[in-house]
């Protein structure tokens, strides 16, 4: 069983990356309620999300539960350096949880994840255990970092979008509002996601955030990237 689960977690807790793997499928496929789609209302709460969220999760359970999801998130969720999975040490339990139910309330589509995702193969205690662990898992691994000589440009970038309204000034997103730590997260992984919300392609995406970064050329997304990139990791300070 914890092998399927570990299987399970290892595909739904990929937050979006590449786009034959990722959220990009969304533009291929008509979303009825992601992104987009009539009365979408980001965060609307999933009743699957509400009982997670009123779980206990458990971090040494979702520790040994987590086992099984190393091949692909590597050891404490550090991901990869290439962004291919992201890093997700340290990342708030309730992100986690919405980005896992989302996916299983085909919010946040992915057709090659969901038959994964589903109530069949995972429950609801496993999300809340693995949540837990890794929003307190610590990692000596560095992340994947951008261009140094951009982090200048993407700081200013940050504070003229007034990013930090969100994500907060040291990139440590804000847990009461379930808005993701963006500090420390690998560069390539931030600028395929910010791509991919630019384009309409991830389903749970927030509309604030398209706003916020629609017409913005690829210079300034990829300076972006390099500024968060570079930031500590929020707890460390």
């Amino acid at each position: 069983m914890l092998k399927i689960v570990g299987a399970v977690l290892c595909m739904v807790m990929l937050l979006g990356v590449r786009p034959a793997l990722a959220d990009s499928v969304d533009g291929q496929t008509t979303n009825q309620r992601g992104y987009g789609s009539k009365g979408y209302v980001w965060n609307g709460m999933t009743p699957e999300q509400v009982q997670v969220m009123q779980l206990s999760g458990d971090a040494a359970r979702g520790k040994q539960t987590y086992r099984h999801c190393q091949g692909c998130h590597k050891a404490d969720g550090v991901g990869r350096t290439d962004g291919i999975y992201p890093r997700l040490t340290g990342q708030h339990a309730v992100v986690l949880i919405k980005q896992i139910t989302d996916t299983r309330a085909g919010i946040r589509r992915n057709p090659k994840m969901q038959p994964f995702a589903n109530e069949h193969a995972v429950s609801l205690q496993d999300i809340a255990d693995i949540a837990t662990y890794l929003a307190q898992a610590q990692s000596s691994v560095a992340n994947g970092k951008g261009d140094p000589t951009l982090v200048q440009a993407g700081a200013g970038l940050y504070d003229k979008l007034a990013c930090a309204d969100c994500h907060g000034a040291q990139g440590q997103g804000d847990e009461r509002k379930i808005y993701p730590v963006v500090a420390a997260q690998h560069n390539a992984y931030l600028l395929n996601e910010m791509m991919h919300i630019q384009a309409g392609e991830r389903g749970n995406a927030h509309p604030d955030m398209v706003k916020s970064i629609k017409g913005l050329p690829v210079t300034d997304l990829k300076a972006l990237a390099s500024y968060l990139s570079n930031l500590p990791d929020y707890r460390a300070r």
